[in-house]
């Protein structure tokens, strides 16, 4: 069950990536009309808001009959694929974990793809990306999907049990 949520997982990850680069595309080819919204900090929190929600709402589609310890787990085969990926990238890359120079960056290509939702949350929210931090960004899809599964486990009691009196 649990390696059937995570290949469930996976492939909504993989979904979401999708999602992302079509509105990707979006920003980029509409960038002279609508492109101006996206510089607004409102625009900016609210795709951020989505970025997110989408992973929250994934692990709200995955099953929660197995025991609610393995919730964050399900997500490990996207962490294991991206930390493959942030490996082979940063071997790659002469090991450099605070800055990426401007000739070495196209390396960094797939590995922005695979994770394009937090690329472009990171971007909204004017981060710069590091190797470093890129690293970390292999776990927030696991720990989204985790939050999702919690939020179905929650929502299940109460429906079961009514709101809980005080």
């Amino acid at each position: 069950q649990i390696m059937k949520n995570s290949i469930k997982a996976f492939t909504l990850h993989l979904i979401i990536v999708g999602i992302t680069f079509v509105l990707l595309i979006g920003f980029v080819s509409t960038g002279p009309t609508l492109g101006r919204y996206t510089t607004n900090i409102i625009s900016r929190l609210f795709f951020t808001m989505v970025l997110i929600g989408f992973y929250v709402y994934a692990g709200m589609l995955l099953d929660i009959k197995k025991d609610k310890r393995y919730d964050f787990i399900v997500g490990s085969l996207i962490a294991i694929a991206g930390i493959g990926l942030w490996l082979y990238t940063f071997l790659k890359t002469d090991k450099n974990l605070i800055h990426t120079p401007k000739e070495l960056s196209e390396y960094w290509i797939v590995f922005n793809l695979y994770h394009s939702p937090f690329t472009m949350i990171y971007f909204f929210l004017g981060l710069n990306t590091s190797p470093i931090l890129s690293l970390f960004t292999n776990l927030l899809p696991s720990l989204l999907i985790g939050c999702g599964m919690k939020y179905k486990r929650l929502k299940l009691r109460i429906l079961q049990n009514g709101l809980p009196r005080r």
